[in-house]
């Protein structure tokens, strides 16, 4: 042209592709693509968009086979030498090899299923030299390399680099083990061998990342302290080591409850850490360290501290800080940091930001900051700390921080908190992917999330949710307006549940006789002169509700009582509290948990005239599809509970004899049963086990098995199936 912009024809065949892609013609897009590359005056004019539509070539060829490995392995050759500085390309190369890696990982594990006894035929068929561990280096290089250039991938490219690197050391930290007993065979040799380049290769460009591109990664690698093999472990404690002297506030709260580990090796380890930060810290931030110790140890009392009753024997209600915890009174002032969600969650750079000394690189750790530099310190402690009145007694207690505000955490006792902080980071990561997928963002689909520290494996403390009540409360007050509700209510549907607790459907039909969906009239009540507020806050419950509602699905997570989820009195979303049951563990209890979620008759009557069917359904559908296309990013996250064990599987296992092995053993197996999940498979709850479903089909499947009568009828009698 002579303006001498580029000609459209490129651009223009490219459009058309996609637009052919979308409407299900995928072998037409990738032939209309092939066609404008093989046409020299198209990819002469636009070389940029060429090699732009090369990469899109290979990501849809590989995806509808129209291409073999070799052909394939040509096209990605060429699309790196014209984009070698391109995280998109750099990241796609890397996934399309993990492909093959797992590929022909599956097939190792099938011929050493068969006792490797496979016909010379059937070796005929596939390349007989293609081992998974041929794959690993590029891989692992390709992933490392993407995050050079760009953070648009990060969450996924990241962490499965790093299970596969942690994965590649275990297996040459076995055959270590084996060597000193046995002759060790050539394969067995050549993993040890591809183990030590690959930490060699990633020592390397642990130095040429910037640290704030591994905070992501921060719970992936608190939970490998005790990697089996030793380069590896040297690497994840240096990596620690850099990031606690780097991020001393932010970080530190994550290594509090490792340092106070059950795992004496562990506990060694995050102390050594800790040490050798505080001595090369300059001595302003010192102190930081010994305070966050101090006020870890003071925290952990507080949870686990038992007020005395007052007069007439009754549970107190509140206590003193100055009287009861002086210690802790006289540790305030100090340089800790609030430990909000906000302040905990790094941010990175925008793609438009570049590296000053080279263009093509990421921001260095100099020009860009992760955390905002002006955090809330802890400037005081509120005297008065309120006991609530469950079980366990969790205290609520208000820190006042330098900025001003007031900032209330529940100290939560006997309560292992890891899960509901591996939980958190699985929300937080599925939002960000809620937030890169068309279909999610138009709708603003999110899960709140808020911050969790644990402790040590028994307390922690939890930032508290503004503006919210639980859903049981807000039922029941509607209950007790319309005078279902009285005193002697819980007594009459106790006898109603003995008498008819052998016919759970009859049972279902008599109780939700007495008590009608009511849950509409709060929405109705609360935006009554703000119709378009009351519409947006019914929205709000419908997305939450159905996001939720298939996240628990997937983890596996029971007791979804009302008082376990709360309402959003500001903008109706509802939030999810309390991940203690997670893991199918519902379904060990004394009465076994028979629906997948909670979707009872007043959280249908929430969603509006149309009930499940129409936004309910249809965000349930798209929820799934994030999450089915992202499964190894939000794998990765849950992967962490096989290496950091829950107390709860090492104390059952301890007590049965069990060795560690058991422990991995049955982590394994529960996340073998998310990722069937993950690809439609619906297992667990009352569920007869399925072929794989597709989105809708497996949205359709869960509701109806949540909304049976028959199994929400089966339910514990207080879980309240009919609230």
């Amino acid at each position: 042209d002579g303006d001498g912009r580029p000609s459209p024809g490129m651009a223009l065949a490219v459009e058309q592709a996609k637009l052919l892609w979308a409407s299900g013609k995928q072998y037409r897009a990738v032939v209309e693509i092939q066609e404008a590359l093989n046409d020299p005056a198209l990819t002469n004019a636009d070389p940029k968009t060429s090699s732009s539509a090369q990469l899109r070539l290979a990501r849809w060829s590989a995806a509808t086979g129209q291409k073999q490995k070799k052909e394939l392995q040509e096209v990605y050759k060429s699309v790196l030498s014209h984009q070698k500085f391109s995280e998109k390309a750099n990241f796609h190369a890397a996934k399309w090899m993990d492909d093959l890696y797992k590929d022909a990982t599956r097939r190792e594990q099938q011929r050493a299923a068969q006792g490797g006894s496979e016909t010379t035929r059937q070796r005929r068929n596939y390349d007989v030299d293609e081992k998974s561990i041929d794959y690993v280096e590029d891989v692992i290089k390709f992933y490392a390399t993407s995050l050079r250039y760009g953070h648009r991938h990060v969450y996924e490219s990241l962490p499965r680099m790093l299970t596969l690197w942690f994965d590649i050391g275990a297996l040459a930290a076995a055959h270590e083990a084996k060597d000193r007993r046995q002759q060790l065979t050539p394969e067995q040799q050549k993993d040890r061998k591809v183990a030590l380049k690959v930490t060699s290769d990633l020592k390397s460009f642990a130095q040429s990342l910037p640290l704030y591109v591994w905070l992501p990664a921060l719970p992936q690698l608190t939970s490998r302290l005790c990697h089996p093999h030793q380069e590896v472990s040297n690497l994840v404690r240096e990596m620690l080591y850099r990031l606690v002297k780097h991020f001393p506030n932010h970080v530190l709260w994550s290594m509090v409850s490792m340092k106070r580990s059950k795992d004496p090796g562990r506990a060694q380890a995050a102390e050594k850490i800790m040490e050798r930060a505080k001595e090369t810290a300059p001595p302003a931030l010192r102190p930081l360290f010994d305070q966050s110790d101090a006020l870890a140890d003071q925290l952990i009392r507080v949870c686990a501290f038992q007020p005395k009753n007052g007069p007439n024997n009754r549970p107190a209600k509140t206590f003193s800080v100055k009287t009861e915890f002086a210690p802790l009174k006289r540790l305030t002032p100090c340089q800790v940091m609030v430990p909000g969600q906000v302040a905990l969650t790094p941010s990175l750079p925008p793609p438009t930001m570049r590296n000053a000394a080279n263009k093509h690189l990421v921001p260095s750790v100099v020009e860009w900051s992760a955390f905002n530099q002006d955090v809330a310190t802890i400037a005081s402690i509120e005297d008065e700390v309120t006991v609530l009145a469950s079980l366990q007694k969790p205290k609520k207690l208000t820190i006042v921080g330098s900025d001003g505000q007031k900032y209330a955490f529940l100290c939560k006792p006997k309560d292992d908190l890891r899960k509901d902080l591996r939980m958190m980071e699985f929300t937080t990561m599925l939002n960000r992917l809620l937030a890169r997928d068309p279909s999610s963002r138009k709708r603003r689909l999110y899960l709140r999330t808020f911050a969790v520290m644990p402790l040590n494996e028994d307390n922690g403390i939890i930032e508290w949710v503004p503006n919210t009540t639980g859903l049981r409360h807000v039922i029941q007050a509607l209950y007790v307006q319309d005078g279902i509700y009285t005193k002697q209510t819980l007594g009459d549907v106790k006898r109603m549940h003995e008498r008819l607790k052998p016919t759970p459907t009859t049972w279902m039909n008599e109780i939700l006789k007495k008590f009608p969906p009511v849950l509409h009239r709060w929405f109705l009540n609360r935006w009554k002169d703000r119709p378009a507020a009351w519409h947006g806050a019914r929205t709000a419950f419908a997305h939450t509700a159905a996001v939720w509602s298939m996240v628990g699905h997937v983890v596996g997570l029971g007791d979804r009582h009302g008082e376990n989820i709360l309402l959003d009195q500001e903008s109706g979303d509802c939030v999810h509290v309390d991940f203690s049951c997670l893991f199918d563990k519902g379904l060990e209890l004394e009465t076994p948990e028979m629906v997948p979620f909670r979707l009872t008759q007043n959280i249908v009557d929430g969603l509006g005239a149309a009930g499940y069917e129409g936004t309910f359904m249809r965000v349930c559908e798209i929820t799934l599809g994030v999450l089915r296309s992202h499964r190894e990013a939000l794998m990765s996250v849950l992967e962490t509970f096989v290496h950091d064990p829950l107390v709860e599987w090492t104390k059952g296992s301890k007590a049965k004899g069990h060795s560690d092995a058991a422990d991995t053993g049955r982590a394994k197996e529960q996340l073998e049963k998310i990722r069937s999940r993950l690809e439609g498979v619906v297992v667990g709850v009352g569920a007869a086990p399925s072929l794989p479903l597709s989105c809708q089909g497996q949205a359709r499947r869960l509701i109806e098995e949540a909304v049976s009568r028959s199994n929400l009828g089966r339910m514990y009698v207080w879980w309240m199936s009919w609230n």
